[in-house]
């Protein structure tokens, strides 16, 4: 991951004198700027080498003369920019924060950070082309299995790729909960240094589940904000659009086999049977199959098939088309 080799450049003494971080990820922006900040600056240096200002509530005069500042006995400053985002710069003030980033000062470190860059803006097209800009995004699950251990070697401790699988199998895309939950198998592991998956399913719970259980829980009594709410949550810990529709799919086909084995006047047990299925899980669904009609179950997979063939070919925005679908099967 490119935030882990900037991470082990600052701490090996090699600082790009800007960086922009920019994604919904706030954990990264703040690792690097936690990074920046053991390295740059001390109690003895504090109060002239470091500045922090929002961009809602400052100008861009004050981050470049601040940049410009020669620091304190010799140090490298560091000037903190956040929330880019909020605020639209006038165009000569970009052009001076553009000409500044060209040609910066090699005793400071300018960091600008910003939840989302819009790259058709001229602005943030330049910044995001610079060698200091970092995506802070949520990652893909793969690429998490590698930054588990790594992080936790970083420590002096080690951790088996199985472990590391099920420490992301359980928590999901979700950086900063990650770096809790493996603060918290460190101080168990104690001086062996060792974190172990029996560790790991002791102390970690299922909060992917949980995410995964609350949406279909709100889906099924059709409570279309809630299911909303989670949804955005999913997707922004990094959970796959289609994988949030194949668990939505599974959940409607389950309520739509019930639903049509109730009518034939079958118990739990036949159905359980017929399905092929654990009789608690039809007894689970049986709680919620009062809440749709046949016609509507059966409206409800044409609108999941939709969904799905527009997921794969339209290029449409994910959540988009995710929050479609949860709005038609709870009006269904």
């Amino acid at each position: 991951m490119l935030i882990n080799k900037v991470l082990h450049s600052i701490k090996a003494g090699e600082i790009s004198p800007f960086y922009f971080l920019y994604g919904a990820e706030s954990f990264y922006r703040i690792e690097v700027i936690k990074a920046l900040n053991q390295k740059l600056i001390s109690t003895d240096n504090k109060d002239f080498n470091l500045e922090d200002f929002e961009a809602r509530e400052s100008l861009v005069g004050d981050w470049i003369a601040a940049a410009k500042t020669l620091p304190f006995l010799g140090g490298k400053k560091l000037v903190i920019v956040r929330n880019l985002h909020e605020v639209i710069l006038e165009e000569t003030d970009q052009k001076a924060l553009l000409q500044y980033i060209a040609a910066p000062e090699l005793d400071s470190c300018l960091v600008i950070t910003a939840d989302k860059a819009d790259q058709k803006r001229k602005l943030y097209k330049n910044l995001t082309a610079q060698q200091g800009a970092l995506p802070c995004e949520a990652p893909q699950e793969a690429a998490l299995f590698t930054w588990v251990k790594n992080r936790v070697s970083s420590f002096g401790y080690d951790l088996s790729l199985e472990a590391a699988r099920k420490i992301v199998d359980k928590v999901g895309a979700k950086p900063a909960i990650l770096a809790k939950e493996l603060e918290k198998l460190m101080t168990y592991a104690g001086k062996e240094k060792k974190i172990t998956e029996s560790m790991v399913e002791d102390l970690i719970g299922e909060i992917k589940m949980e995410n995964a259980f609350l949406l279909t829980e709100a889906l099924k009594n059709k409570k279309v904000e809630k299911a909303l709410l989670v949804l955005q949550k999913q997707l922004g810990q990094g959970d796959e659009p289609i994988k949030i529709l194949g668990l939505i799919a599974w959940q409607i086909r389950t309520l739509w086999e019930v639903k049509h084995y109730q009518d034939e006047k079958y118990g739990t047990q036949k159905i359980a049977k017929q399905m092929g299925a654990k009789p608690f899980l039809v007894e689970k669904a049986m709680q919620y199959t009062q809440n749709f009609n046949r016609s509507q179950l059966r409206k409800s997979m044409k609108y999941l098939f939709e969904a799905d063939r527009e997921l794969k070919t339209s290029g449409r925005d994910p959540q988009g088309i995710l929050e479609t679908l949860l709005f038609r099967i709870c009006s269904a």
